[in-house]
């Protein structure tokens, strides 16, 4: 099993709409019997200096049985929810911390440098 979350910008997209994004990737992930949501939460972010943490992100905590297929899946599925430009899939592949990061020309894969502070 492998362990994946998806990170979903405040805003207008997802604000009110949270339940659409869990509901909507457990039942993709299950449908192809691929893996499924554990849980989800508030991401804050990072501290700086004098100005303390906001919210910044949704963070929805997936189980995963089959890497590739779900991997595409989860990005089809965001997109297919409208998940905002920014939305981020981290997951690790042999020890590297990778995200994929969404945006209008599609995903792009990155190394993940940031950390996230989460509360639920």
């Amino acid at each position: 099993m492998d362990f994946f979350y998806v990170k979903l910008p405040i805003g207008p997209k997802v604000t009110d709409r949270e339940q659409i994004f869990h509901e909507g990737l457990d039942s993709a992930l299950t449908a192809e019997e691929v893996g499924s949501v554990l849980g989800w939460g508030s991401s804050l972010s990072r501290m700086k200096d004098s100005e303390p943490a906001h919210l910044a992100f949704h963070r929805v905590d997936i189980d995963i049985t089959d890497f590739q297929p779900a991997r595409a899946l989860i990005q089809r599925t965001l997109v297919a929810l409208d998940a905002p430009d920014g939305t981020e899939i981290h997951y690790t592949v042999n020890g590297t911390a990778l995200q994929d990061i969404s945006s209008s020309d599609g995903w792009r894969t990155e190394p993940c440098i940031t950390s996230t502070r989460h509360t639920t």
